[in-house]
């Protein structure tokens, strides 16, 4: 077995038993509360990112990887300050309803944080419409990771068909809406935190062949660069990475875990969730760009470029990162369904029975597979997420005339603005990148 499969299952071995066995690390609490913006943000955004990046960047591709990330952490600030300044605001004259702690803690936790946001004049009337547009957001949200789990499961079989893919993505939605409606989703919960910490071994150990596949490149004096020509249309280009937003969102699940951590918990965990999946992303990126040089970039015309990728690194990657896509999309999309369940519970207030909320979103995301494609779907799910960002920016900063006055509120109010117009031109301007 070459050297570098064995790195790499070394490195799953070490990572996945420490992330899944350390019982002081599975038993915090501030490690689940970071674990669940961590995750969302690393779950399906690593396995696309570097191919598409340098395909339509070229060697660009870190900058604007890195453009993406400031604007993310920037956004994060503006959740953050929701989470201390605006949930009290909200809370003042709500009045909570019973919720079925039976049902998935992410489905608990967006339905409480939504019943949370009482009369509070326009802030709180934004804040109830950001509900429903992140609402949104999950259903296409949701098929664009099952049109991630259909692509790399039938890559492994070499079956290379849009129409298979879209009817394998029905099925598993039919599955999940009948359970949820049956049972609801809270047994998948354990299955979840094991998928979760073999994806982030996952993650360790292709970071970890990479470095290896540099460092024996630089030592054979063999590491160089060809610059790969950018596209003549700037503006173009803009709008592409525009479009991949999608790929580092997740952080704002911190916002709707208020039943289980404190809103200083939430907010610590939430910018060391950021600021992790940001130097993830950076190296990441960065090491890829030896590996797309040496291979071309005709293997990124598909989404599951980076599997043809990892082999160069070593042999035993396309297995092991087929076996975790398909595992983490399953488990990002069944959570994504359990958090606009939740929502939908609080929005819909009784129009729909409770237990028949996972079949409008099953329904919605089927509906949604069939008129996309998976390029057209990250798209559309940065964009949708985008709106919601543009509208909590637009809440904090009617939220900071409300309080009393906190650090430097001029230049938050500048600074939230001018993040809910970037916002806002993601959503009007982000177009596929494929």
């Amino acid at each position: 077995m070459p050297f570098s499969s064995l790195v790499v299952i070394a490195t799953v071995l070490v990572v996945g038993g420490f992330l899944l066995f350390y019982r002081p690390l599975v038993e915090s609490s501030a490690w689940r509360a970071t674990i669940t913006p961590l995750a969302s943000i690393m779950g399906s955004g690593f396995l696309i990112c570097a191919p598409l990046l340098y395909a339509n960047v070229g060697n660009y591709a870190v900058w604007a990887m890195s453009g993406l990330l400031v604007l993310a952490y920037g956004v994060g600030s503006v959740v953050r300050f929701n989470i201390r300044y605006g949930e009290p605001l909200f809370a003042q004259h709500s009045v909570a309803a019973p919720v079925d702690l039976a049902q998935h803690p992410r489905h608990v936790g967006h339905c409480r944080a939504a019943q949370q946001v009482g009369p509070a004049g326009s802030a709180g009337v934004l804040e109830k419409a950001s509900h429903i547009v992140l609402a949104g957001a999950y259903c296409i949200s949701v098929s664009y990771y099952l049109q991630l789990l259909a692509g790399f499961g039938l890559k492994y079989f070499s079956v290379d068909s849009a129409l298979y893919g879209k009817i394998l993505v029905t099925l598993i939605l039919t599955a999940i809406g009948t359970v949820g409606t049956i049972r609801g989703l809270r047994g998948i919960e354990r299955v979840e935190r094991v998928v979760v910490g073999m994806n982030l071994a996952m993650i360790a150990a292709l970071i970890a062949g990479l470095i290896h596949y540099n460092a024996s490149a630089a030592m054979d004096g063999d590491w160089h660069l060809t610059p790969i020509a950018l596209p003549g249309d700037y503006g173009q280009m803009i709008r592409l990475i525009m479009g991949l937003l999608i790929v580092v969102q997740g952080f704002e699940t911190s916002r709707f875990l208020g039943s289980e951590h404190s809103a200083e918990e939430r907010i610590r965990t939430m910018r060391a969730a950021q600021l992790i999946s940001a130097a993830i992303y950076v190296v990441f990126v960065g090491l890829m760009a030896l590996v797309i040089d040496r291979t071309g970039l005709d293997n990124s015309a598909g989404i599951t470029a980076i599997v043809n990728y990892s082999g160069v690194v070593a042999p035993i990657l396309p297995l092991l990162l087929t076996l975790t896509a398909v595992g983490s999309q399953f488990s990002a999309a069944t959570a994504d369904d359990a958090g606009c369940s939740g929502l939908l519970e609080t929005i819909l207030k009784g129009l729909v029975p409770v237990q028949c909320n996972y079949l409008v979103v099953s329904v919605a995301a089927i509906i949604i597979t069939w008129l996309t494609d998976v390029y057209q779907i990250i798209s559309y799910a940065s964009r949708a997420f985008a709106l919601f960002y543009v509208l909590q920016c637009v809440v904090a900063i009617l939220v900071l005339r409300k309080v009393a006055p906190c650090p430097a509120s001029w230049p938050r109010g500048v600074l939230y603005g001018l993040l809910g117009l970037i916002c806002l031109g993601v959503t009007i301007f982000g177009i596929p990148a494929g």
